[in-house]
């Protein structure tokens, strides 16, 4: 086979990329999913490869510059859609549900929440503990650019060996006051790297059979984990289990593998049109969803659905998990459709978002850039 008939896995992935991010979000829906987890609870325990699946793709497209204009794109594209979302939720909590305390202990929650954004504090102001991901994903992107564009090698030698320590350590060292540090640079520094040994098997050629062994690899060692009963939640440092060496290394490969395997399938889906579409609108999705779960739990549930064959809540919970994407994803693309409303809510870059062209904060950026 040819190099022409079997490229690396960077442009493997780079062709699905989207259908990728698509077959992530409708694992995270699942999880996010009640049904499916009061039907096999246990099951979900060790759920990670979903949320590595994204920090991995954050190591997969090049390498990262860090400069003003960088971190400004970032906190447009990450940081703007997490506080309108954080917003939106917060008000809801507190005033739909009369969570978090009393309006000035609301306000300052909230604000609390914007500035750090790790999950113990998004949880207490918004009642989504979720809402956790994207600030983590902004903290990430600016530690990778960091590592590519500001270290020499030696530096990046150094950094390697932290961050090889600090993935093997903090499952012991993990403590509560670690939230505290912002932008989820704490589990950033746990995944950092996994995804730099996930760069070394992008660049990799993979024979055609790799794809369907990385899968059943990836079902072994998950249900390892799940025979295990282990319980790992990365967002909440969690993360306790990982001091057995070999639940690190089986959720490691796990994670590892999943990506393999799901470039391979991305590759074979069949709906692709619905997938891709889903992966091209995967913040809003990811941000929706959870909206119309609570819908669906008020319209579509009823107390007799307890009482049925495990098959049928099964696919009970496939129905309900199947429609909350799609209407998130129909719903994304309205809002995708309306230049004003995606230039307030997901601006693609810090110039872009209409507050910055307002006030002429984009030169700031600009000015920053080297």
């Amino acid at each position: 086979m040819t190099g022409q008939e079997n490229p690396v896995l960077a442009e493997r992935l780079s062709k699905v990329s989207d259908r990728v991010k698509g077959i992530l979000i409708v694992v995270v829906a699942a999880d996010h999913n009640d049904w499916f987890r009061q039907l096999a609870p246990r099951v979900f325990e060790p759920l990670t490869f979903h949320v590595l699946g994204f920090f991995l793709l954050a190591f997969s497209f090049g390498f990262k510059s860090w400069h003003g204009q960088f971190v400004a794109d970032r906190v447009a594209r990450y940081l703007v859609p997490f506080w309108w979302t954080l917003a939106a939720a917060s008000l809801a909590f507190g005033v739909v549900f009369g969570g978090g305390g009393g309006f000035i202990e609301r306000v300052m929650g909230f604000l609390l929440a914007a500035l750090i954004g790790n999950a113990d504090v998004v949880k207490a102001s918004s009642g989504l503990l979720m809402l956790w991901f994207l600030p983590c994903l902004f903290g990430l992107s600016c530690l990778l650019a960091f590592y590519d564009s500001r270290l020499t090698r030696r530096g990046r030698q150094v950094a390697l060996g932290v961050a090889v320590a600090a993935h093997v350590l903090l499952p012991m060292l993990a403590r509560p006051w670690m939230q505290w540090l912002p932008f989820g640079l704490v589990v950033a520094a746990d995944v950092f790297a996994l995804g730099l040994v996930w760069r070394q098997l992008l660049l990799r050629r993979w024979p055609g059979y790799v794809g369907p062994v990385a899968l059943l690899v990836w079902v072994a060692c998950y249900g390892l984990l799940v025979g295990a009963r282990t319980h790992i939640e990365i967002g909440t440092l969690e993360i306790s289990a990982m001091r057995d060496p070999w639940v690190l290394v089986l959720n490691d490969v796990a994670a590892l593998s999943a990506m393999i395997a799901i470039i391979w399938l991305a590759e074979h889906a069949r709906v692709t049109r619905w997938l891709e579409g889903v992966g091209k609108n995967s913040l809003l999705v990811y941000l929706i969803h959870p909206v119309f779960y609570v819908l669906l739990a008020r319209v579509w549930v009823a107390p007799a659905l307890l009482d049925l064959a495990p098959l049928v809540l099964f696919l009970h919970a496939c129905a309900t998990t199947a429609l909350a994407v799609s209407l998130a994803y129909g719903v994304s693309r309205l809002l995708s459709a309306s230049p004003l409303i995606s230039s307030w809510i997901t601006p693609r870059t810090w110039a872009q978002w209409p507050p910055v062209r307002r006030m002429g904060l984009g030169a700031l950026a600009r000015a920053n850039h080297y």
